[in-house]
């Protein structure tokens, strides 16, 4: 239906074929420097490297984001802890499971605090403990920025979102509450 296509392009990491895109007033075609800093993105596939460990994973993504250098150690070690990772972050994250890997990279797009987060598809294949812990972050992370996510499971749009947008051929067909919809 387009999802994951919007939020590449949304996010800079794909070029869109026509119209416009903006997130915060910036062009997401011109202006993609300034939009990357604004933004927080986790693909639905994992951005990890292998052999970096998760706390030098979330390091490199703050240093991206152009935090300051004296923040880092801490942001990076509450983003461990918030994820229930303590004990993995200083594993590579080649040895991570599934799980593991998305829960990192639901670290990474929320690293530098920034102001809009674009998720795709953050809970697809995790256990349901997994999910329910992601969950919390996520509504914990919502009450200070704007959160997009792409789901194919109506429990998880229920459990998170205030506003519900169908996309179809990558056209929105509805959006609006949930209860509107339903």
């Amino acid at each position: 239906a387009g999802k994951s296509t919007t939020m590449k392009i949304l996010s800079g990491d794909s070029l869109k074929t026509s119209g416009e895109a903006y997130v915060e007033g910036l062009n997401v075609t011109t202006e993609k420097g300034k939009v990357r800093q604004l933004i927080g993105y986790y693909p639905q596939s994992d951005p990890l490297l292998p052999l970096l460990t998760g706390r030098e994973t979330l390091e490199m993504y703050a240093r991206l984001k152009g935090m300051d250098e004296y923040k880092i150690v801490t942001v990076v070690r509450s983003t461990i802890v918030t994820l229930g990772r303590e004990g993995h972050g200083d594993k590579a994250c080649g040895g991570y499971s599934g799980g593991m890997k998305r829960k990192l990279s639901l670290g990474i797009a929320l690293i530098g605090d920034p102001s809009v987060v674009f998720l795709d598809e953050p809970s697809s294949g995790m256990d349901p403990v997994s999910r329910r812990l992601m969950w919390d972050v996520i509504q914990a992370a919502a009450l200070e920025r704007s959160i997009v996510l792409t789901s194919h499971y109506m429990e998880e749009c229920e459990a998170l979102c205030s506003k519900i947008a169908i996309l179809v051929q990558g056209n929105l067909a509805c959006v609006g509450p949930i209860q509107r919809l339903k």
